[in-house]
Parts: structure tokens; C-alpha cells; sequence
């Protein structure tokens, strides 16, 4: 028997699976379930709705999203082999979405147990419920409010040894073709009690405790063995971490560097370290040693965070392969035409020297646009994609890909990229 057409909504979604903006809930379902949980969220008041029929194009669109929907709807006819990495992708603190699933017990409990570990908001309906019984439901969930006891030194020393430190890794995209090139990765905390951590909610500790180094040996191992999995399936990306800054002056961290790449089978040009601004004024002497330690043995070196005052100290100077002009310098540049001069002669400073320039925040095309006119080689921000895990990244390798060729030379200024 013939299928039936999909709704419009669905027809359409399928069509726009690079979109980057998200109406108010987005709908994972087919066929009857489709109408039936579209209709659910209407009567629950969540406004505009865009259907996609499996996970796969969902996940897509979340880590494109340049805002969350309010809620995820998603019924079994649209969930495949996707669902572990939406959980995760939608726990993640940057987009935190609450989920309606209507699935049958046994993939609920599955489900609900995955999502209550990573500290997603999440309910379950019974196949048999109506739209007015799912609409309730819907109506009734809130985020759940994480303790507000502090975190302690013992436990993050635990969840570095378990292994509860997870890494999630954010795409850069070459500005002149779009072509993927790299992912920056960026640490999580799977806490117990509080879901999925922001490293920012951690990272201070381990600085302040002694852990840091623990802590950055986690990130960097997590990091090779991701991307040397990406390698071997054919994604030939490099990868970018921080690095503390005493663990980057240890004169034995690039030997231990190489060591690990070497094991992996990964070439050291596939790695680059970044560190921050304040990290780098710290002792412009002992950073520029352990740059030259680290650029021989063939690995890059970033400076995060870049502003323009660092090129007024001298520290654009130091061996570096990259700069990451900070986010905030990006939004600045888009509306103030000083600003925008000012940042174009620093960028054609960098490039005299032989550094790569990565554009921090760039979520809409005018400031795609931007990057572009100031001479910025990669792009990073939500336009191109949100942090995800790295079974994430074939999914996204593939629909960004799609949407270029789509495009054709054009695909940055096309609408596949959203408005």
C-alpha cells in the first residue's frame, strides 16, 4: 500500500534541514502522530510549529538553531538511531529544550532514563493519549531547577576518574567556500544531580583545587580519540582545546602531545592548542617557549579570546598558527564602522604574519558577511553549528555539506542558511 503524503509542514521541513531559526516547537513524528502531536502543541499554546519527519533532520536544525524552540515533540515513528545524540545534543546547556515523547513503556523508560541523566527536562505519554490529554501534559512541564549547593573539589576529582567529563565539539567552516575544517572541543560536567555542565560551572574549580591538569589531560585524550574516530570514517578535521596555562608550560606537555597523536595514528598538524589572552600575558617569555615546543612538534597554536588591545602588547607576535577574534569583538564590528576598521587592520596584521583568523559568533549572515570583509579565514558560531557530541558530527558533516552543494558558490548567502 501506497504511503501518504506528509503533512505540508513536514514536506516543507525536509526541504530546509539547515534552517536557523526554530518556531516555538518543533514536532519529530510522521504521518497520523505527526497531526496528532502538531495538534497537541497548538492547543497548548506553543504558537508556530515545524514538523520534521525523523531524528536525524531534528538534530540538524537544533545545532543550526540560532534560537531553542520551547519544546520538542517526538513519537516513535521519527525516532531511529539519532535518539542517545539528541538527548544529548538538546541537554546541553546552550540549548537545554524541554522533550514530549510518545513512545511505548519500554523505549520510555529507556529514554527517560538517558534524559534524567544528562538533566533534560523530559515527560512521556501513552500512544493512546489525545491531544488534549498530550496538550496537558505539555502545559505542565518546567525546566527542573538544579540544587544550588556548591560543587566540591572531591566531586569533580570523582567525575574526572569515571570518566563523567564529557566533550562536545563545535564546527568551524572555511568563510570563502564553507568547506568544514575543524571543531573546537569544549568540556562538559555529567553530573548526577545537576545534568550537563557548562565548563564554565567547573572549570574554575579545577583551576582553583589543583585540577586543572587532571581535567585538561580528560578533555585532550576524549579529543584525540574522537578525532581520530572521525579520520578513520573519512572526516579529515582538525581539533582545537585549551589548555591551563601551567599545564601548557610544563616542559613535558608536547612531548605527552605527541605521544598521544602518535598512538592514535592522527598526523600533529590535526591538533591545535588554544589559549586565552590572560593566559598568554601571563609570562610572555616562558608562553612564547612552550609555543616553539609545541610548533615543533607540529602542532598549532591558537590564541583564544583576541582583542584588540592584544595587539597593542605584542603578544600577536609570539609563534602562533591562529587567532580567534572573540565573539563580542565580531557582534562589535557588525555595527560600529570604527570598530569594523580597526579589526580589519589587526586581521591584515595577523595574516602578514602567517596566522589563520577563526570569527567567533557568527550567527546571521550579516555577520557571515562581516567576517568575510575583514579577512577571516574560518567562521564558528551558531549559524554554522552548536556545540554537539561527536556522534553528532557525521549528521551535521552531512547536511552542511548538502546545503553547499545546494547552493553552489552562492551557499552562504542562500536562504538554505536561513535569514
Amino acid at each position: 500500500m501506497a504511503e501518504k503524503p506528509a503533512p505540508a509542514a513536514e514536506r516543507y521541513a525536509t526541504g530546509d534541514i539547515a534552517g536557523t531559526a526554530l518556531p516555538s516547537a518543533l514536532v519529530i513524528a510522521r504521518g497520523a502522530a505527526a497531526g496528532l502531536l502538531a495538534a497537541a502543541a497548538t492547543e497548548a499554546g506553543c504558537g508556530e510549529l515545524v514538523v520534521v519527519p525523523n531524528d536525524r533532520i531534528a538534530l540538524v536544525r537544533l545545532v543550526r538553531a540560532s534560537a531553542p524552540p520551547r519544546y520538542v515533540l517526538a513519537d516513535r515513528s521519527g525516532l531511529g538511531e539519532n535518539l542517545v545524540p539528541l538527548l544529548r545534543t538538546m541537554a546541553d546547556p546552550d540549548l537545554a529544550v524541554p522533550l514530549l515523547l510518545r513512545l511505548p513503556p519500554d523505549r520510555q523508560r529507556r529514554a527517560l532514563s538517558v534524559a534524567a541523566r544528562l538533566g533534560l527536562a523530559a515527560e512521556a505519554v501513552a500512544e493512546t493519549a489525545s491531544a488534549v490529554e498530550i496538550a496537558t501534559v505539555l502545559r505542565a512541564m518546567r525546566p527542573t531547577s538544579p540544587p544550588t549547593e556548591a560543587l566540591t573539589a572531591g566531586e569533580l576529582a570523582s567525575a574526572i576518574e569515571a570518566r563523567a567529563i564529557v566533550n562536545r565539539y563545535q564546527p568551524q567552516v572555511r568563510l570563502t567556500d564553507a568547506q568544514p575544517l575543524a571543531l573546537e572541543a569544549l568540556a562538559r560536567w555529567e553530573h548526577p544531580g545537576r545534568g550537563l555542565l557548562g565548563a564554565g560551572e567547573f572549570v574554575p574549580l579545577a583551576e582553583a583545587s589543583g585540577l586543572a591538569g587532571a581535567l585538561a589531560d580528560r578533555v585532550m585524550r576524549q579529543s584525540v580519540a574522537d578525532l581520530a574516530s572521525l579520520h578513520r570514517a573519512g572526516a579529515r578535521l582538525r581539533m582545537a582545546f585549551n589548555l591551563p596555562l601551567d599545564v601548557l608550560l610544563h616542559p613535558a606537555t608536547a612531548e605527552r602531545l605527541a605521544e598521544a597523536v602518535a598512538e592514535s595514528g592522527l598526523p600533529a598538524e590535526a591538533l591545535t592548542i588554544e589559549l586565552t589572552e590572560s593566559q598568554v600575558a601571563h609570562d610572555l617569555g616562558a608562553v612564547r617557549a612552550a609555543a616553539l615546543r609545541l610548533r615543533d612538534q607540529r602542532f598549532g597554536v591558537s590564541i583564544d579570546d583576541f582583542s584588540l588591545s592584544a595587539a597593542q602588547t605584542g603578544l600577536i607576535s609570539l609563534p602562533f598558527s591562529e587567532m580567534k577574534l572573540d565573539r563580542s569583538l565580531v557582534i562589535a564590528a557588525r555595527d560600529d564602522r570604527a570598530a569594523r576598521g580597526a579589526l580589519g587592520a589587526v586581521v591584515r596584521m595577523a595574516h602578514g604574519l602567517g596566522l589563520l583568523i577563526v570569527a567567533e559568533g557568527v550567527e546571521t549572515l550579516a555577520t557571515w558577511q562581516l567576517a568575510r570583509d575583514i579577512g577571516a579565514d574560518l567562521a564558528q558560531g551558531w549559524m554554522v553549528g552548536r556545540p554537539m557530541p561527536a556522534v553528532a558530527v557525521p549528521a551535521w558533516l552531512t547536511a552542511w555539506e548538502m546545503a553547499v552543494a545546494t547552493g553552489a558558490a552562492s551557499a552562504p548567502a542562500s536562504p538554505a542558511f536561513g535569514a
